[in-house]
């Protein structure tokens, strides 16, 4: 079994933006400017007393549907380099896209049937003053958090191998991970933690709800690092290209060989 390097593969996965800044800029342009453009609308729905849960959704949807074709291609580039992406459009749809995509509203779908029940339950104590429903749905909701994240992780190489065109099943991203968990989560964790800090930095010097043209910015500020976070997926790809791509076919078969012996 392979033990994945964890910090070597953050650091190598915080320091591709940098490294393939042109590609950056590039492939991650479109979906940015496309995504401030969501954000305005789902400001303007804000004002007019439209559905904080509801515009959450839509720009949650927006995000997932816009950057889909920068995951594809960013996840490309973490595993093959340059010039598996050298050809690329720089916003296009194609099967892998949409199958890609498919794979992201299956996984949001999971963790809505998973937490969803203990969230309402947990709305409706709240709205009821209920501690005993407070509690229970509190602890069903944790409960369901940590299960949908287990199988996120176990099946985190689902992504990867789709933008490489190499899915092989869940069975088989599920086996992939196998001895992995603790390691790929923590790479997952460590290559998303660096934007919601700065994140929370910026929310401290700015404020929460700033007036006028300093909301926009921060708008603006917001949009970028949710992009930028997005480059975050080259962490489980360089980990699906060390256990899955790096080993050498006949691994198998020399590991049955030295255990016969």
């Amino acid at each position: 079994m392979i033990e994945l390097p964890v910090f070597p593969i953050v650091a190598q996965s915080l320091g591709l933006p940098f490294k393939y800044l042109p590609e950056l800029v590039k492939h991650g342009g479109i979906p940015f400017a496309l995504i401030l453009v969501a954000s305005a609308i789902s400001f303007l729905l804000t004002r007019e007393d439209a559905s904080k849960n509801a515009t959450g959704v839509l720009m949650a949807v927006a995000h997932f549907i816009l950057f889909t074709p920068f995951s594809v291609t960013w996840s490309k580039l973490a595993i093959y380099g340059r010039p598996a992406i050298a050809t690329d459009p720089p916003f296009a749809y194609s099967r892998t896209q949409w199958l890609y995509l498919l794979a992201s509203a299956v996984m949001m779908i999971s963790l809505a049937i998973v937490v969803g029940p203990s969230a309402a339950l947990l709305r409706y104590g709240q709205q009821n003053f209920d501690n005993q429903v407070m509690m229970a749905a509190g602890s069903l909701l944790v409960a369901g958090l940590i299960l949908f994240a287990i199988g996120f992780v176990r099946l985190a190489f689902v992504f990867p191998a789709i933008a490489i065109a190499k899915y092989p099943g869940i069975s088989a991203a599920w086996k992939q991970t196998r001895g992995n968990i603790e390691r790929l989560a923590a790479i997952i964790v460590l290559s998303y933690v660096p934007y919601y800090v700065v994140s929370r930095v910026l929310d401290w010097l700015i404020g929460y709800h700033p007036p006028g043209l300093a909301a926009a910015a921060k708008g603006c500020l917001d949009m970028l690092l949710v992009a930028m976070a997005t480059t975050a997926l080259a962490g489980p790809a360089l980990a699906y290209k060390v256990i899955v791509l790096d080993e050498p076919e006949d691994a198998p078969a020399l590991a049955a060989t030295a255990s016969r012996e």
